[in-house]
């Protein structure tokens, strides 16, 4: 008999954790399990899912996760919003657990505890996953995030042993966030087509950013680096994946711009495999901890990294091998690795073929796919005590 998993999606747009749980889903055995996706909000994401032939559900109102990491910060508007969003997930919980009847609900995120709450308390014997994806603030609202999953969730899957630390002593497996090393595989005709497609010579040396266009994701630093490698070296340039100013507040709109004209502006986009083909090297100069995907698609690309150093992104890279750290807010730093890398050929040579072997070896969509069922059958088959 076939085994029901519900997965809870928080969010409607692209980004690293519909990514990372469609390349779950393309793997998943559907002789053995079927999937169901439940979005809190209806968007672009759904399409990654709909590919993997999954059937999903969206709410028919905007719903809102409770937020506490280190991702969305705290703000009081946003804890006014995770107040008055309580109820309407619990109704909306209650609702699409009832209708799918699942053995497993796999929680995409630690602020959808919601979820797993309404399973422990009207459905018993649902066992909950949750995917943490995000370090926990550190502080009143991180606690309330901890607490919660730590009572109604059965098994914790943190991507980073520095993720793991709030639910040590509950049963977990940190298992990285993965990517598909066939799809993200460097292809010489893709880079020249894409170059093409953006007006840009084979002769510039291009930097990529492709996480979204905040302050926690380091726009402060990224914004200072742009500026002195514009007057140090007018052959770089520098993309931007993750800028949409529909959705963007005030203050970051100055920072866009304020950018030098060495930088070019884009949207999130769906074939990152095809458009990050276009860069030499990618830079992920996160201020806050927490998971950088593009740091391993980078990799998969033989790519090498330049990377702030914090927590979380310390352990997605080779240091000196696959690319370079420097801390947070030391611009010079930063200029000066990256500077290295563009003037010594040896070098940069050197690291993009460490990447992409750094990259089989630790990111193989496959391998990391299959510690994530092994986990699911054991919680079906009560292997796992809870």
């Amino acid at each position: 008999m076939k085994s029901k998993i519900l997965y809870i999606h928080h969010a409607g747009e692209l980004g690293g954790a519909p990514k990372s749980l469609s390349i779950l889903l393309n793997g998943l055995d559907k002789n053995y399990f079927i999937p169901h996706v439940f979005m809190l909000i209806n968007g672009p994401a759904k399409v990654l899912f709909l590919k993997e032939k999954v059937e999903v559900t969206f709410s028919k109102w905007r719903l809102f996760a409770f937020h506490g990491t280190t991702v969305s910060g705290m703000s009081f508007k946003l804890f006014i919003k995770n107040i008055l969003h309580v109820l309407p997930n619990i109704f909306a919980a209650f609702k699409i657990i009832n209708k799918v009847k699942p053995d497993i609900i796999h929680l995409n995120t630690s602020c959808l505890f919601v979820y797993g709450m309404v399973a422990k308390i009207f459905f018993k014997e649902i066992k909950v996953i949750s995917h943490i994806r995000e370090p926990l603030l550190d502080n009143i609202h991180g606690k309330v995030l901890k607490f919660f999953n730590r009572t109604f969730v059965d098994f914790f899957i943190p991507i980073n042993n520095f993720e793991s630390e709030a639910f040590l002593g509950k049963p977990l497996e940190v298992i990285k966030n993965s990517i598909d090393k066939n799809l993200y595989k460097f292809d010489i005709s893709i880079r020249n087509n894409e170059r093409s497609k953006m007006l840009l010579g084979n002769s510039s040396f291009i930097i990529g950013f492709f996480a979204r266009f905040n302050i926690e994701n380091g726009i402060e630093d990224l914004l200072k680096i742009c500026q002195r490698l514009k007057i140090l070296d007018k052959d770089i340039k520098i993309l931007i994946f993750g800028f949409e100013p529909n959705i963007l507040t005030e203050n970051i709109k100055i920072i866009a711009k304020s950018m030098p004209d060495n930088v070019i502006l884009n949207g999130m986009v769906n074939n990152v495999h095809n458009k990050m083909q276009i860069i030499d090297l990618l830079i992920s100069p996160f201020k806050t901890p927490h998971f950088s995907r593009s740091i391993i698609e980078a990799q998969s690309l033989s790519i090498p990294v330049i990377v702030s150093n914090v927590s979380s992104q310390n352990t997605l890279f080779e240091y000196e091998k696959t690319g370079f750290s420097y801390d947070f807010g030391n611009i010079e730093e930063a200029v000066l690795n990256i500077l290295k890398l563009k003037n010594d050929k040896g070098l940069y040579e050197s690291m993009k073929t460490n990447s992409r072997i750094y990259a089989e070896a630790n990111f193989c969509h496959k391998n990391n796919n299959q510690k994530v069922y092994n986990i699911y059958n054991k919680l079906i088959k009560k292997e796992i005590h809870v």
